[in-house]
């Protein structure tokens, strides 16, 4: 896909023949903002510490699920009535999301035009006003080549979901996701990123909040080859919040980049950012956090905490939180640290008769257990620590 991308992208269009013709106009419309842009490079913010050439040395894909589903749900309560289902392909045009940025030249988000270039599989998920959806859904990979998946979850306002994603072990996954939160809704999302040392995952997410909007967000980072996400939360109602947590953890040679940013376009909401990074071998992990207040968004809310622990001489770990404030009344505090596992608390514990490698799994597990926000039992269970 990344080392022919003109040639393969051409040869997807033409097997899209039946399709409506608005959609084969944006995707050509894509294609050629893609080839304008081209891939991220160093001088990318949010792909600086991002080698994108791991993109054409991945290996072949070694585990591919049975059947050509891309998506296992599994609805963990009872379905409300109304709730509406479409395939990506299937949606009116004048349903269609346009995702525009504040520059046209975005670099950074160059993924999101390949995605719908490439556009393969997908689903638009409205649930109802005043309505309760439990429902996880795992992503899977269902042939050796790229997987393009765009998904678009609307919630009715004073609805509430409870959302869990998982991913394939070994999966080749440009994702991109949409989040439309109505007025009231309260939303708690679970992401599980468990990956194969040999995995690539490239992760666009859009969240639009209107007024009282109440989200949470836990998400699990464990190797892949490459694996880079970018979250863009826009405030666009009053007194609604946003809290994010996330594990990042690093075997090997593992890369995973996680880019989150909070725009307080309105006043009276709350951000928080929280994560928690371990990389050891040659492992390595970018962190970049930044909130926009702008003009007039008097009484936000916006706190960032980031926090890294290197087991290893030879591990990279960059952190970076941003504060971008345009207005007076604001609430802000954002700190970042790296280090190693504390000497006189790793002395403690073995003092107490405690083993040295069990000693540093209890510090690990209690530093990361800081991104538990749901308080779950098995929070750590399928991390390889």
């Amino acid at each position: 896909m990344f080392k022919n991308p003109i040639n393969l992208v051409f040869d997807q269009l033409t097997k899209q023949l039946n399709e409506p013709s608005w959609l084969q106009t944006k995707r050509q419309q894509a294609l050629k903002n893609f080839q304008t842009l081209g891939l991220p490079t160093r001088k990318s913010e949010l792909w600086k510490y991002t080698d994108v050439k791991r993109l054409e040395r991945l290996e072949d894909v070694t585990d591919i699920a049975e059947g050509d589903e891309h998506f296992v749900f599994t609805i963990n309560s009872e379905l409300p009535k109304d709730t509406g289902m479409l395939n990506i392909t299937e949606v009116d045009e004048n349903s269609w999301i346009d995702l525009t940025f504040d520059k046209k030249d975005d670099k950074e988000r160059v993924f999101v035009e390949l995605n719908t270039v490439m556009l393969n599989s997908g689903f638009e998920l409205t649930i109802p006003a005043n309505s309760k959806l439990k429902l996880h859904i795992q992503y899977q990979q269902v042939t050796a080549d790229w997987e393009n998946i765009r998904t678009v979850i609307h919630v009715g306002e004073s609805a509430q979901l409870d959302l869990t994603e998982s991913y394939d072990y070994d999966c080749r996954i440009n994702h991109v996701s949409i989040i439309n939160a109505q007025n009231n809704s309260r939303l708690k999302l679970q992401s599980h990123k468990l990956l194969a040392k040999t995995a690539a995952l490239i992760h666009y997410t859009k969240i639009n909040c209107g007024e009282n909007v109440a989200i949470e967000q836990c998400t699990s980072n464990n190797n892949a080859y490459l694996s880079h996400s970018i979250q863009d939360v826009d405030f666009k109602g009053e007194h609604s919040s946003f809290k994010t947590a996330s594990i990042n953890v690093v075997h090997n040679s593992c890369h995973i980049a996680e880019n989150v940013q909070t725009n307080h376009v309105v006043g009276n909401c709350k951000s928080e950012v929280i994560k928690r990074s371990l990389a050891t071998d040659k492992g390595q992990v970018a962190l970049n956090a930044k909130a926009v207040v702008s003009v007039g968004a008097d009484g936000s809310d916006v706190a960032q905490s980031l926090k890294n622990i290197l087991l290893s001489d030879d591990a990279k770990i960059y952190s970076r939180p941003e504060l971008e404030i345009n207005t007076d009344d604001v609430i802000a505090a954002h700190g970042s640290t790296i280090g190693e596992l504390d000497e006189m608390s790793l002395t403690y514990l073995r003092s107490r008769g405690i083993p040295k490698e069990q000693a540093k799994f209890m510090l690990i597990e209690s530093f990361l257990q800081d991104a538990n926000i749901f308080k779950a039992e098995d929070f750590l269970d399928r991390i390889e620590l």
